[in-house]
């Protein structure tokens, strides 16, 4: 079975890779997703977190004061020699990850995860999508996002992709609405990465109205994003 820190692995490679392809102008790219940050920037802060994480100071990702540390401590480098820190820092990190007693960096491969397609839709690339990475990431997320519901009685909803289904809320209760979408879309939408707008228009079946607002972590954005 692929290990949380192999995910991640797996996801920094394809970014190291994709890094190497940039022209100046794609590396100094806005990132809708992370208003403020370009593609650089994005970097920037996934070396940091793998710096933060082989030092034993993994942060809360609520925390805006300790992202913008990852990318104000790396102004002055080169994408290149961001990609060479994340290089060597990032198997270490790797390793961590599946150590029990960095349970809370689990939290690092949904990152890398989900900023890989922000900087892809930035750049208007649409790759990656439909991989066992997008498979973890959409049950772990979604597992957890299950935990906080049935704790806080919000009202059942069914979700459901090709590789799993979740009942969230009340075990003995009636969803009052389903979805039923990729593992990608699912985890995009967990996260914060889509709309209200969107959220709404994904394809549930029964009311979604009262439950969309209650699944982003982060967000959700204003306006539409897409990759």
């Amino acid at each position: 079975m692929t290990t949380t820190g192999q995910h991640y692995g797996v996801i920094r490679a394809e970014l190291t890779e994709l890094a190497d392809t940039l022209s100046e102008e794609q590396i100094a790219t806005p990132v809708p997703a992370l208003p403020g940050w370009s593609v650089r920037d994005t970097y920037a802060h996934l070396a940091g977190v793998a710096a933060d994480i082989v030092r034993g100071q993994v942060g809360d990702p609520h925390d805006v004061g300790w992202t913008a540390g990852h990318v104000a401590a790396r102004k002055d480098r080169s994408l290149a020699e961001i990609c060479r820190e994340w290089g060597v820092e990032g198997p270490r990190a790797e390793e961590l990850l599946d150590a029990p007693e960095l349970r809370r960096g689990v939290f690092a491969v949904f990152d890398v995860f989900h900023h890989g397609h922000d900087i892809r839709g930035a750049l208007g690339r649409s790759e990656a999508r439909d991989t066992p990475q997008a498979v973890f990431v959409a049950g772990l997320m979604t597992k957890f996002k299950g935990i906080e519901w049935a704790q806080v009685g919000h009202p059942v909803i069914e979700l459901a992709t090709a590789s799993g289904s979740w009942h969230l809320g009340a075990e003995d209760a009636e969803p009052v609405a389903s979805l039923e979408t990729s593992d990608f879309e699912l985890a995009r939408m967990i996260v914060g990465r889509r709309s209200r707008a969107q959220m709404l228009a994904a394809g549930w079946v029964g009311d979604a109205e009262g439950v969309v607002d209650l699944l982003p972590v982060f967000g959700p954005p204003e306006g539409d994003l897409s990759e």
